[in-house]
């Protein structure tokens, strides 16, 4: 099994990658990528999924991991929990802080590998984040994740998966949108990862909207995009029950591991 295994340089060269995106910098792109990343479809609002997934987070102690510029540590804090987050980039790091500055006294923020956690066992009842694994080695994360899990803990990931060929195509025509050892997940590494927890659950999700592409392709209007991407994640959820086989064809995957 090909497991997504990183060297030290390759994670320094994540954080750097990192720090220059969200410092604002054009990182290599061409005119034919720019458009290339105008097709980009319109996806459902995965932090509302990844909290409804959550579910009651009022007093629990939450590790997010990727916390990226901190609106799901704002969001979780909002709702009562008590939060660890972290990130591999300096950057984004201060932009957590900053924009949690009001729940300072339930937001602790650090830049820290996921690979690498600076937390005592079974610290967290929840662990959570959104396109994070697909970044890191995960399964030196996985087994991380698990150990600063208590017993019956949860983590949640929203993550995008491995097996559109449409999709797979697209990103190898716009690399400097992501760095070179990023990937989406196969069904295999997530089944690999939950040999560290006693239960592993997903759920495939963004087939239909990915047409959005194709909507934006012949009319041009972010506007009509979006709109389209709105009817069609409506009409998904009873699509896939019919069209099971065609699951594995979504862009994205919530995965719920369980200590």
């Amino acid at each position: 099994m090909n497991k997504h295994k990183l060297s030290k340089d390759q994670v320094n060269e994540e954080a750097n990658f990192w720090d220059s995106r969200f410092r604002g910098q054009c990182i290599g792109k061409n005119r034919f990528e720019g458009w290339l990343v105008s097709l980009h479809p319109a996806m459902p609002n995965a932090i509302d999924r990844l909290l409804m997934a959550l579910g009651q987070v009022d007093g629990k102690h939450i590790c997010d991991i990727g916390c990226g510029t901190g609106l799901l540590a704002w969001e979780l804090a909002n709702r009562g929990a008590r939060v660890s987050a972290i990130d591999i980039s300096t950057e984004a790091v201060e932009m957590t802080r900053e924009r949690n500055k009001e729940f300072s006294e339930r937001v602790d923020v650090q830049q820290m590998d996921v690979s690498n956690l600076l937390y005592s066992d079974e610290s967290f009842d929840l662990v959570a984040g959104i396109w994070i694994l697909h970044h890191l080695d995960i399964m030196k994360a996985a087994k991380e994740i698990g150990r600063v899990l208590k017993p019956g803990g949860k983590a949640v990931f929203i993550e995008p998966l491995a097996h559109n060929p449409i999709s797979n195509v697209w990103r190898r025509l716009t690399p400097s949108m992501r760095t070179p050892t990023e990937r989406p997940l196969p069904y295999s590494e997530i089944l690999e990862m939950g040999k560290h927890f006693s239960s592993v659950n997903y759920q495939e999700y963004a087939l239909l909207t990915l047409l959005s592409s194709l909507v934006y392709l012949i009319t041009y209007n972010h506007r009509f995009k979006k709109k389209s991407a709105e009817l069609l994640a409506r009409l998904e959820p009873p699509f896939l029950k019919v069209c099971k086989p065609l699951r594995r064809y979504s862009g994205q995957i919530l995965i719920e591991f369980t200590k």
